[in-house]
């Protein structure tokens, strides 16, 4: 297996700035890199990195088997909504920026015999038939499809920074990806052994592309709890007697059952003495519809032993808090300050359908750090996080504790908090056998 990475390439992408189709034009650095594998396939990864090839971030992943022919090609969450645009066009500046870097990866020593016969074009294979199926996705209901959103419903939204030089930095930075909800549904599968599984397949699985995206630096104060769900759970030995005899009731005949009471009976009168007593009492009271707690203690002084112990009840959703002082150094920054304020208040209000009868989920977050080292990926040395709705939004136009604007109106400063709460539980089998990675 050889790798070889090409130098860097400039290309222009239109970035949206807003809901009426305007865009602004930003210009990156490109690089890509070319591996042989193991079984004579090619893999090619495609990063956005600064003039010098640093800071990498992955935006796109292609793998080919041995005879060319594609077997994955995965445009990233972590690409623009200008870069994903821009990677399904063949035509584009960043496609032909990338299959020049294939040509001078490939021309590397290291790989030249190895990736004769790839084909450019692979890289830049359109997505649209896997958007089309996300668009499909979106699961039917009791019998019925969903109801349409009311016109002028937004479904896109711009990809923002803040501060504006913080791409050209190597601050590490937190993103929030803007999703449409989909509904999930009840799933049937086949496990080990052919044996049949239920569950409820959540839609949060089967998201399609970010519709918009901020991009911030990591705030101080970030903090995750994981959390069980634990109570305390009594069982006396009447309970469990009781338990028994309707069990051995309804597995094996009434009659059965009337015999096994019998025989807790029995059993109680030949046990001697005061235990007898209070036994019989027990379920005598039982027996007679009366609180047997109430009545053992009212004739004995005792009660039932019971049996106390922690017992699990079930997983718990986890909350995440955000905050961010945002204070804008020039037009640019404040313009865009203003998206992204906007941005999240208007993301994570609930849809109207067409008809206004009923109100659909708003848009739902991922939200990932990443670290700006030589991987520019997914930061391993904190929390990761699974799909979550923003359940509060405030912003504080004074924070500095004063009323202060700049010449067009623009506050001096800002103070935005978030409150997200994950949307399906961590369950152990989410965490993978990396353990150098935090994960969940």
């Amino acid at each position: 297996m050889a790798s070889a990475t090409s130098e860097p390439a400039q290309a222009t992408t239109q970035e949206p700035v807003g809901a009426y189709g305007s865009t602004y034009n930003v210009k990156n650095h490109y690089v890509t890199t070319v591996t042989t594998l193991g079984n004579g396939g090619v893999m090619t990864e495609t990063y956005r990195t600064d003039e010098k090839g640093n800071n990498k971030i992955k935006i796109k992943e292609t793998q080919t088997d041995k005879d060319g022919n594609v077997t994955k090609d995965e445009i990233l969450s972590t690409a623009t909504t200008g870069e994903k645009k821009a990677l399904n066009d063949p035509d584009s500046q960043l496609n032909t920026a990338i299959e020049e870097g294939i040509d001078d990866a490939a021309d590397s020593d290291a790989i030249k015999n190895n990736v004769d016969g790839v084909d450019p074009e692979t890289l830049t294979k359109s997505a649209n038939d896997a958007e089309n199926d996300n668009d499909n996705a979106e699961s039917k209901a009791n019998g019925f499809e969903p109801e349409e959103s009311a016109e002028g419903t937004r479904t896109q939204f711009p990809t923002l920074i803040h501060p504006a030089d913080l791409g050209s930095s190597k601050q590490d930075v937190v993103r929030f990806d803007m999703h449409e909800y989909v509904p999930g549904e009840l799933s049937k599968t086949t496990g080990n052994g052919g044996i049949d599984q239920f569950g409820f397949n959540s839609g949060t699985n089967n998201l399609g592309p970010s519709i918009g995206s901020v991009t911030l630096p990591i705030p101080s104060g970030i903090t995750d709890q994981n959390k069980a769900d634990w109570g305390s759970n009594s069982m006396t030995a009447l309970d469990l007697f009781k338990a028994d005899v309707a069990k051995t009731a309804i597995f094996e005949g009434l009659q059965e059952g009337v015999d096994k009471f019998a025989d807790y009976i029995d059993a109680v009168k030949k046990n001697a003495g005061p235990t007898a007593g209070a036994v019989g009492n027990a379920f005598a009271a039982a027996a007679a519809g009366v609180d047997s707690e109430a009545l053992l203690a009212r004739t004995t002084g005792m009660v039932m032993n019971p049996n106390m112990e922690l017992l699990f009840k079930g997983p718990t959703l986890r909350p995440f808090s955000f905050k961010f002082k945002l204070s804008p150094r020039g037009q640019t920054e404040a313009e865009n300050i203003i998206r992204i304020i906007r941005f999240f208040k208007q993301g994570s209000a609930p849809i109207r359908s067409q008809s206004n009868l009923f109100l659909k989920s708003p848009h739902i977050f991922r939200i990932t750090y990443i670290h700006r080292g030589e991987a520019g990926e997914l930061h391993k040395k904190l929390n990761a996080f699974k799909t979550c709705a923003l359940q509060g939004f405030g912003v504080n136009y004074t924070p500095t504790g004063n009323y202060a604007t700049y010449q067009d109106g623009t506050m001096v400063a800002y103070d935005i908090n978030m409150s997200f709460t994950e949307i399906t539980p961590i369950f152990n089998d989410d965490y993978d056998m990396d353990d150098s990675f935090i994960g969940f």
